[in-house]
């Protein structure tokens, strides 16, 4: 193999692991947020996984707060105190719209969070609601921050 393009090769796999990664599909926006607690509330590399309206609203929010969390409960599940189990996220995508609906237990009991996104005109997906899928508990997070559903920034 010639040694330029076997450099090539190495140099841009290289390049590939190096760069963080990229969520190409709904459902891995949705696990990063799970996975990064503080994405969730506005904190550094949010923008990346929310909307901007959304991001915004929870930045100033939190901001307001003096670093407590900007709403009273953790919305990626929906409760203020958790022992999850048995975690799963079901995703349905149609053009540039998608839901990811997340189904789990909490301290046994089942519960789920429905996340709807936009994508970008460059294709990336952005969080834009999250919402309560459980009949007991009704919350919609755009409705607590005081966002309008039918305006999403994308």
């Amino acid at each position: 193999m010639n040694i330029r393009i076997m450099a090539l090769i190495l140099s841009a796999g290289t390049a590939l692991a190096a760069s963080p990664a990229l969520a190409s599909e709904p459902q891995d926006v949705v696990k990063q947020l799970y996975a990064e607690p503080s994405l969730a509330f506005g904190g550094p590399g949010s923008q990346d996984v929310l909307a901007s309206d959304l991001q915004g609203a929870l930045s100033q929010r939190a901001a307001r707060t003096a670093g407590a969390s900007p709403v009273d409960f953790d919305y990626r599940y929906g409760a203020k105190e958790t022992e999850i189990s048995g975690f799963m996220l079901l995703p349905q995508v149609d053009n540039d719209q998608a839901k990811v609906v997340a189904v789990f237990k909490n301290f046994g009991r089942p519960e789920s969070v429905a996340w709807t996104l936009c994508r970008l005109p460059d294709g990336d997906w952005r969080i834009a609601d999250a919402s309560s899928n459980t009949e007991s508990v009704a919350w919609d997070l755009r409705q607590i921050l005081g966002l309008r559903p039918d305006q999403v920034r994308c």
